[in-house]
């Protein structure tokens, strides 16, 4: 092997490892950059859980008769909900009686979810709750006729 064999074999060698070593770096950083994103779309999942789970407390308590007063109620009672570190919530109550629940992160990440006042319970008239009494009027089966 000569001289110039052994450079250009040398030459060969320095530019793949080059570019390996690029590639690597290129896939750590995106591997990275995706696992961010999962944790901060993950943190806004939990703020819209934690305000769903306030919903659920609150369901089957008729707040107003009227669906669209319930849902002007309640976007103005999760606007007034603290939210997460690191975590915009935007609280809207939309036509049709829903109320729209919005998170956002940093860089551009987001997730919202429609809610319904009727769907909880939260308008309506108020009825009390019927007690169910056994039925004492049915009459015994005849077991002795077999």
């Amino acid at each position: 092997m000569n001289l110039v064999e052994a450079l250009v074999a040398s030459a060969m060698l320095v530019s793949s490892s080059s570019c390996s070593l690029q590639l690597w770096a290129g896939s750590t950083s995106w591997t990275r950059q995706a696992e961010g994103r999962q944790q901060q779309l993950a943190q806004l999942d939990a703020a819209l859980l934690s305000s769903q789970s306030q919903l659920v407390a609150l369901a089957g308590a008729p707040i107003a008769a009227d669906c669209t007063a319930a849902s002007t109620w309640l976007a103005a009672h999760l606007q007034a909900q603290p939210a997460l570190p690191g975590v915009e919530l935007q609280v809207r109550a939309e036509p049709g009686a829903l109320v729209r629940l919005q998170v956002a992160g940093g860089e551009g990440a987001q997730r919202q979810r429609w809610f319904s006042p009727a769907a909880y319970g939260l308008c309506g008239e108020s009825q009390p709750a019927e007690s169910i009494a056994p039925d004492t009027t049915s009459a015994e089966p005849d077991h002795g006729a077999l």
